[in-house]
């Protein structure tokens, strides 16, 4: 009897999870959901799967080097790789280390077929190897700046884009907190909606407050080993939440003439202090996000107007129609005293009517109205000459 195959995939997808979990249940292959750390890491030598798959939802350097770990230990090993990252630049990121590579969201078919050729061995190699054992780091972080840059502008909503940027420039520079201010100078503030470790949906400080604010007027960037010897640091913030910043990057995002448009407040590299490595890297970074903010803005501030606008027209409609109803309130008042003073004064119909056309300025529906009255009278003055005129004939 033959032993079943053994695969690992490492996921945090819900979704992929279930896709996963029916192509192993459908081929009787043994499956492992298991999440990116250095302990799995070290269980794949005791436990050797068949295939690995890796599953990379951000587009930053830890994934990359995740793969890498993996290779590393299990060189005979197919790796594949499922993504909406990188595809473009799968050889220079990955190179022969991987299998395959499956773009995100996927279906159970398709999927199935390809996963299977691997385990089957009928497909050796899925990508051309590179020439070299090893692709150069710079090359990979700049394949991360592209899929970064690619991800942010096709994000139009602000929050989640400012989300976006927060979360992505915290995990590329490994660091554990980050901020992004933006530049209100309008009201002459730094805003903030979006920041790892923020409690706050929204702040709002002075434009020139503390480090941001300082590299807000200077527009250079700061990298500060040791924040609590900066006399623009505001220990208030540590002493409030419990947090210790040992360290920090701040850095302009600006616009393309040169204005100083946000800024990256990135805390406590998880390893090391920050260098200029990282500031070269997260200033690129910068260029890509700071269109994407000020297309995002722009779409809001639109929004904004639209919403005005809308609100103008629907409160100028009900007020014309206020005005238009007590017109027609006041304009039939007038006509029913007309009307009673004349046939008090015993005129007739018609000349009641002549009267109400000549001294009324009517709306369609009051002269229809008119009209008809008038109709009904003349059709019933007709039918009673004809009744008399019948009944004395036959008399």
């Amino acid at each position: 009897m033959n032993t079943p195959k053994k695969i690992i995939a490492f996921s945090e997808s819900s979704d992929s999870q279930s896709l996963y979990l029916a192509f192993a249940s459908q081929h009787e292959y043994i499956l492992q959901i298991k999440s990116k750390s250095t302990s799995t890491l070290s269980s794949l030598l005791e436990n050797r799967p068949d295939l690995i798959i890796v599953e990379i939802l951000q587009p930053i350097m830890s994934e990359i080097e995740f793969v890498d770990q993996i290779h590393n230990l299990l060189g005979d090993v197919p790796i594949v790789i499922v993504s909406s990252y990188f595809y473009d630049t799968k050889e220079i990121v990955f190179g022969n280390k991987i299998r395959d590579f499956i773009i995100r969201p996927f279906e159970f078919e398709p999927f199935s077929i390809r996963i299977q050729k691997i385990l089957v061995k009928e497909e050796k190699v899925d990508l051309k190897p590179l020439p070299q054992k090893d692709v150069h780091y710079e090359n990979k972080k700049l394949s991360i700046l592209f899929e970064i840059s690619k991800s942010l502008n096709a994000n139009r909503n602000l929050d989640d884009l400012l989300d976006q940027v927060v979360l992505l420039s915290a995990e590329a520079l490994n660091a554990e907190r980050a901020t992004l201010f933006l530049v209100d100078r309008q009201n002459q503030q730094l805003w903030s909606r979006s920041g790892i470790g923020l409690e706050t949906k929204e702040i709002r400080i002075p434009i020139d407050s503390g480090i941001a604010g300082e590299v807000a007027a200077s527009g250079e960037t700061q990298i500060i080993d040791d924040p609590y010897s900066h006399p623009k640091f505001n220990r208030k913030v540590d002493l409030q939440t419990g947090f210790v910043t040992r360290n920090l990057l701040c850095l302009p995002m600006k616009k393309l003439h040169g204005e100083v448009m946000g800024i990256f407040q990135i805390l406590n590299k998880k390893s090391g202090n920050f260098n200029e490595e990282d500031a070269m890297f997260l200033s690129a970074m910068g260029a890509s996000t700071g269109i994407a903010i000020e297309n995002a803005l722009l779409q809001e501030e639109l929004k904004r107007q639209l919403g005005q606008i809308k609100n103008s027209y629907e409160e100028l409609y009900i007020a014309q129609n206020v005005i238009l109803k007590e017109s027609k309130i006041s304009t039939t008042s007038e006509i029913s005293g007309f009307i009673v003073s004349e046939l008090q004064n015993k005129n007739n119909i018609p000349a009641i009517i002549s009267g109400i056309k000549s001294s009324y300025k009517l709306d369609d529906k009051l002269t229809a109205m008119i009209d008809s009255i008038e109709t009904s009278y003349s059709n019933l003055v007709e039918t009673l000459l004809d009744y008399i005129h019948n009944f004395s004939k036959n008399s």
